[in-house]
């Protein structure tokens, strides 16, 4: 073989992959890449409940009414180092409504977390959400808690890909270790079906999009003397280079059902069953 024809070959063999090239190969869906302690990211997230369904069942009598939920956040999150990250409320507007009949007429307020700076932290297979500088209010740490219950929702897609190298078009199942007895407000999931759709050449590198179907259950969530039950579909865009997800679409049906008082102080069951979406968007903040 000649010198140029070597030098051609040589220099074929160092180019990246294409993406047509990059879709017939395996791909790490879970490498060591990911993003440093100290950098920060923005996001943009929504969860959407638009047709709830609630009862109230009180000793001889119900009560059923319909439910709408719309939480819009964007934050500025700051990783200090596996498992825990300081959060700054940039925006959060929140609208939770119960009614009959007619649905009202959007009213979305300010979330009291607004301009507060969080801090986010995992411990024993749970996350909790805690506010920096000072006790929250019963309002606060309502919010406070919905951070920390979402955090656990978007957190399914890098549990299920950990350890897995797969190719475009290859679907296989996931089973997580189930929780122990009861363990409270630790998820055991049931089978997920999970599949590599797609593996795209964008101009920041290669991003693998994923579909994941499944549920999971909780006892005591947060504490709280209830039950709940989650299907999840989900569909996410993950950036190969550092693991980012940079898109993320979660719909399905979240079912809960409560221990909780009336109106009248007295023990009643509180059963909702919420069709939702979560969308969400995260970005590298340049300094």
């Amino acid at each position: 073989m000649n010198a140029p024809l070597c030098l051609l070959l040589l220099s074929l063999c160092a180019l990246p992959l294409s993406a047509a090239d990059r879709a017939g190969a395996p791909v790490d869906l879970s490498s060591s890449a990911s993003q440093r302690p100290g950098t920060q990211l923005r996001e943009k997230r929504e969860v959407r409940v638009q047709e709830g369904k609630g009862r109230m069942q009180m000793s001889g009598s119900a009560n059923e009414f319909s439910v709408r939920f719309v939480q819009g956040v964007n934050l500025l999150r700051r990783l200090l180092g596996s498992d825990s990250e300081e959060v700054q409320v940039r925006e959060m507007v929140c609208e939770l409504v119960n009614y009959n009949g007619t649905a009202p007429p959007a009213a979305e307020q300010p979330s009291p977390l607004v301009g507060k700076t969080l801090r986010l932290s995992k411990s024993g297979g749970k996350w909790k959400c805690t506010l920096v500088g000072g006790k929250p209010s019963s309002e606060q740490q309502k919010f406070l808690n919905d951070v920390a219950f979402t955090a656990l929702l978007l957190e399914i897609p890098d549990v299920c890909l950990v350890n897995q190298t797969r190719k475009a078009g290859e679907t296989w199942k996931i089973s997580l270790n189930e929780a122990k007895g009861r363990q409270y407000g630790a998820a055991v999931a049931k089978d997920i079906d999970c599949t590599l759709v797609s593996v795209d050449e964008r101009p920041d590198g290669p991003q693998a999009t994923v579909h994941l179907t499944g549920s999971f259950t909780m006892e005591r969530p947060m504490n709280f003397l209830s039950s709940v039950e989650i299907s999840f579909d989900v569909t996410l865009v993950r950036r190969l280079s550092d693991m980012l997800n940079v898109d993320t679409k979660i719909s399905g049906v979240c079912k809960n059902t409560s221990l909780v008082n009336d109106q009248n102080g007295k023990p009643a069951q509180l059963t909702l069953e919420l069709p939702y979406t979560l969308t969400r968007t995260l970005a590298v903040e340049r300094k």
